[in-house]
């Protein structure tokens, strides 16, 4: 394959601590490695002159070190992140690339792709969110880019090169769209293996992360709030006292866990352990603690946030090979399968939940069973899989 020349933009600052900065490391990391050059386009580069080693320990790199391929390309110093800042980073963030440096653009940012559109370089757009192609209040962009790209073909000139989606869910919708099913790509999300080691046992992980061994341990990590439907986690150990429920990424102080223990005492929950939030590096040992990882069983982030999409927890909950107790949700049983390699449970409904829980926690060689087939399941999710699958679908497309 032909070494690929790609114009990357994000309007995150590097490092951060959102998850989609995550996602893009790790995707962008694997594509240099197999031998593309990327440019990623940031509004600024914390760190100074250590910027690039900090920005490998940040994401957890082995050895802390970023490819030779992956360049950041600061368009400044300082940067506000609110969303005016976002938007004109967005709309001139692409003005860098060019047919002679750069053979395709890639964001996930809509107004950045609607704004690349403009220029003379196949676009790819990524994306986890189905309702940028299905919802009326995005029908002006959808005009400005599905339809103006096929305004475009029709003259003989193609500039939407594809689009990549975390979930046939959201594919589906960009083909109802009006967008060719040749250019949707379905690219689940995945997991770095760097970052899941060493394996630890149970009681080696409890020890490690200082975390009581008394009761079985249902593990949440990552953000909190009602968009990610923490609530109904808060609900079933309200349910099941008889296990400890942990919530790793809580900070003190923060607004999310005075959100938190509001809704713990409401519920009159006591077996709630809250961990302020870790590096990546630090994120397997409660993984490899647990009893049970869990996704929050409620269709909530789906249906009526609509800013969780199979969340990326799922594959990295798959490689600890650790049981998983997730809701039966048309995203989620795209990657877990009920008894097969996790227990999916109907949203919203506490009793079967609790009653789903009990069971397995009561059954250790079906819990172990499930445990293995995740772990089987994960060899398919890794960074390097999907970057492999990405370039060689734009490589495709810009031919």
């Amino acid at each position: 394959m032909t070494p690929l020349r790609i114009g990357y933009t994000c309007h995150d600052a590097f490092p951060s601590t959102h998850t989609n900065t995550q996602q893009i490391f790790w995707t962008l990391s694997e594509v240099a490695r197999l031998g593309h050059h990327v440019d990623l386009r940031v509004p600024a580069v914390r760190g100074g002159a250590d910027a690039r080693a900090l920005i490998g320990v940040h994401y957890g790199a082995p050895d802390g070190a970023v490819p030779e391929g992956l360049r950041f390309v600061p368009a400044g110093e300082s940067y506000s992140g609110g969303p005016v800042a976002k938007a004109w980073f967005d709309l001139h963030a692409a003005w860098r690339f060019n047919r002679r440096t750069h053979d395709v653009v890639w964001t996930r940012d809509p107004l950045a792709f609607a704004a690349a559109l403009q220029w003379r370089l196949p676009v790819v757009f990524e994306t986890y969110r189905p309702d940028f192609a299905a919802s009326p209040a995005f029908a002006p962009w959808r005009a400005s880019t599905i339809g103006h790209s096929r305004r475009m073909q029709r003259v003989g000139e193609r500039r939407m090169a594809g689009v990549v989606t975390h979930s046939t869910l959201a594919a589906s919708a960009f083909i109802r769209a009006g967008v060719p099913a040749e250019r949707v790509l379905v690219a689940h999300n995945g997991f770095a293996p760097a970052l899941m080691t060493p394996a630890l046992s149970r009681a080696e992980a409890r020890a490690a992360a200082g975390l009581p061994d008394d009761l079985p341990l249902l593990m949440y990590t990552g953000h909190v709030g009602p968009q990610k439907g923490t609530d109904a986690l808060i609900a079933l150990a309200a349910a099941v006292p008889e296990v400890r429920l942990v919530l790793v990424g809580v900070d003190d102080e923060s607004p999310e866990r005075r959100w938190v223990e509001q809704c713990a005492a409401r519920a009159g929950v006591r077996n709630l352990i809250l961990v302020p939030r870790v590096g990546l590096r630090d994120v397997a040992r409660y993984l490899y603690a647990a009893d049970c990882l869990v996704i929050p069983p409620t269709d909530a982030p789906l249906t009526q946030y609509r800013h969780t999409v199979l969340p990326m927890k799922v594959f990295s909950y798959l490689a600890a090979g650790r049981p998983i107790l997730a809701p039966a949700l048309p995203d989620i049983e795209e990657v877990l399968t009920d008894d097969a390699n996790a227990v999916l449970v109907p949203p919203g409904n506490v009793p079967a939940q609790a009653a789903a829980l009990r069971a397995l926690l009561a059954e250790p060689a079906r819990a172990a069973r499930l445990a293995a087939s995740a772990l089987e399941s994960s060899r398919q999710f890794t960074w390097s899989a999907r970057a492999e699958r990405i370039t060689r679908a734009i490589t495709e497309w810009i031919a």
